[in-house]
């Protein structure tokens, strides 16, 4: 029809129109133009939360934590029992090292939506940082229970195990996150670790010979596996290894410090 607007070109006529128009700004980058929409959203019906929500991770994203944590406030003043707004205040803590205040959150997001692994594996993270070990080791055992062909949760469980010298089991749960994802080195790599921690030698020379067939050009994982085959006696394997490992740079040499870290106890 002569003079119609262009669909495309059309002024968002609703609260949802923003909303919808916003989240597909977002989702190609452009985050500063979705907050207009968002905030559009927000002016049309301020009683909704979602648009408060909405607003808040755009303005999280966007690196306004005091303007974030105002839009989840308000979110929750209309709906208190609404699981993702306090997820994304416990975030905001988060981010600061609040973790006290973060904990708080994530309790109450996983209180309003109990079968959310991903809220529980926040929870737990949260509660190690408090040094609430035991009360973490139940929520990571709760989110795999909720998702348990999710190698990430297993993974997670495992690191806290390790953690607390649950060594035995740690390496249980490590294996299950290399069955469920067999594609990520990384897993391998920190099985492997436990498996030396457990003095399981030829275990653990397994798991990094198949972190390095996943990822050959990983300098650390040369030589965690020189030195497995050292502890083996395998002392012509190690030193071809070691030459490998010479290569690694600061960052390489940190990062494997890094995991070794998180591989041991944290007593």
């Amino acid at each position: 029809m002569r003079g119609a607007i262009p669909e495309k070109e059309r002024e968002p006529e609703t609260a949802y129109d923003q909303q919808e128009l916003g989240d597909a700004l977002s989702h190609e980058g452009h985050v500063r133009e979705a907050i207009v929409h968002y905030r559009k959203a927000v002016e049309m019906e301020g009683t909704n939360p979602s648009y408060h929500t909405r607003l808040g991770d755009a303005y999280a994203y966007s690196e306004m934590s005091i303007k974030a944590v105002a839009e989840y406030k308000k979110a929750l003043k209309i709906s208190p029992r609404r699981a993702e707004p306090h997820y994304s205040l416990a975030e905001i803590y988060r981010r600061y090292g609040k973790w006290n205040a973060a904990v708080i959150e994530y309790r109450k997001a996983t209180q309003f939506n109990s079968m959310n692994p991903f809220y529980r594996y926040k929870l737990g993270v949260a509660l190690s940082h408090t040094g609430l070990w035991d009360e973490a080791m139940l929520q990571l055992e709760m989110a795999v229970q909720i998702a348990p062909t999710d190698g990430f949760y297993h993974f997670w469980l495992g690191d806290i195990y390790g953690r607390i010298g649950r060594v035995g089991d740690a390496i249980v749960e490590l294996q299950q996150a290399t069955i469920f994802s067999p594609a990520d080195s990384y897993y391998s790599f920190r099985l492997g670790l436990m498996y030396m921690r457990g003095s399981f030698y030829s275990d653990a020379v397994a798991a990094f010979k198949r972190a390095i067939k996943l990822k050959p050009g990983e300098l650390p994982y040369h030589a965690v596996l020189a030195e497995a085959y050292r502890a083996c006696g395998n002392i012509e394997r190690a030193e071809r290894h070691y030459q490998y490992a010479q290569q690694m740079d600061y960052f390489d040499a940190a990062n494997l410090a890094v995991a070794r870290r998180g591989s041991e106890n944290t007593d």
